[in-house]
């Protein structure tokens, strides 16, 4: 069986703001990487490759980070 994941990365971040301005809350940095990347490693370190985003707050910030994933 090949299991699949989806990480939800649409909200605004509201309540984290003035950092949610410029960026979605899930690109925020964390020890030089999006918070984001760390759930992408952790999916990936266990065996799940296919993985969906769901995007729509400043979605290009997110798609121009990560490509088309081939390269996490």
């Amino acid at each position: 069986m090949k299991l699949k994941a989806i990480i939800l990365s649409a909200g605004e971040g509201s309540r984290m703001r003035p950092l949610t301005l410029t960026k979605p809350k899930t690109m925020l940095p964390v020890a030089g990487k999006p918070i984001i990347q760390y759930n992408i490693e952790s999916l990936k370190n266990n065996g799940i490759k296919d993985i969906l985003l769901i995007v729509r707050y400043k979605e290009e910030i997110v798609k121009d980070y990560f490509g088309d994933g081939s390269d996490f």
